[in-house]
């Protein structure tokens, strides 16, 4: 090892700060292979969801550089030229990965969003399907006879008890106007509860896109202040 010039502090100082850069580094990279793995391009919200979890863990990316980069040229082993230079432009590689991750959440977001939203109007008319059935049998049924069949239909156990409904038109539009106040609640909550969904989407994707932007330039901001590692210097 060869200094090229003298540090205020000493080599063993140096060599700590590095160390804890070189690691949460490797985490972070660790992290990053166990987050995309298995790849699934073109999934909404895998990709989504990935973007976001790598994003959550920026901090650990953004502390390893300086901490690699500290100190410039002073204390440091003679292979470290090679490494700080690709450390150096892994900075730039990355701020353009985070770059390009915004636009591409805000898509996958509306993506994700309008695939929740399917699954929560298909699971609407799931529930609203077979009383919406009824509804239309009893609108369909005129007479009395009509209406006392689609009840025992309803009831087979009740028979006797449907036999003796001395008013069944008045049955039928209690129960029609219980069906429309079920449908309506449903339909309410179906309603709400995409709401909720795209508001909580657009929560974390709009705190993701303005933690990758901040991460972005400050890696930018890095590469630039790293310049002394890209030129070289014989050691």
């Amino acid at each position: 090892m060869q200094d090229i010039q003298v540090p205020a502090m000493g080599r063993q100082t140096f060599l700590l700060i590095r160390i804890l850069g070189y690691s949460s580094l490797s985490l972070f990279l660790l992290d990053l292979l166990t987050i995309v793995i298995p790849l699934k391009f073109t999934d909404a919200v895998w990709e989504l969801n990935t973007y976001g979890q790598i994003v959550e863990r920026v901090p650990l990316l953004l502390l390893s550089f300086p901490l690699i980069l500290f100190g410039e040229y002073s204390a440091r082993m003679k292979w470290e030229q090679i490494t700080t230079k690709i450390i150096s432009w892994m900075t730039l590689v990355m701020a353009i990965l985070f770059f390009l991750g915004v636009p591409l959440a805000i898509v996958n977001t509306f993506r994700v969003q309008n695939i929740r939203q399917a699954e929560v109007i298909t699971k609407t008319a799931q529930q609203n399907g077979p009383v919406q059935e009824i509804a239309e049998r009893l609108n369909k049924a005129s007479t009395d006879s009509e209406i006392r069949n689609v009840l025992r239909s309803l009831n087979p156990q009740q028979q006797a008890l449907v036999a003796k409904i001395p008013k069944p038109q008045e049955v039928k539009k209690k129960l029609l106007t219980e069906i429309s106040s079920s449908i309506n609640q449903i339909q309410t909550q179906s309603e709400d509860l995409k709401r909720r969904i795209s508001s909580a989407l657009w929560k974390e994707s709009i705190k993701w896109a303005i933690a990758a932007t901040i991460s972005g330039l400050f890696l930018v901001y890095v590469w630039i202040q790293s310049k002394w590692a890209r030129v070289g210097i014989n050691y």
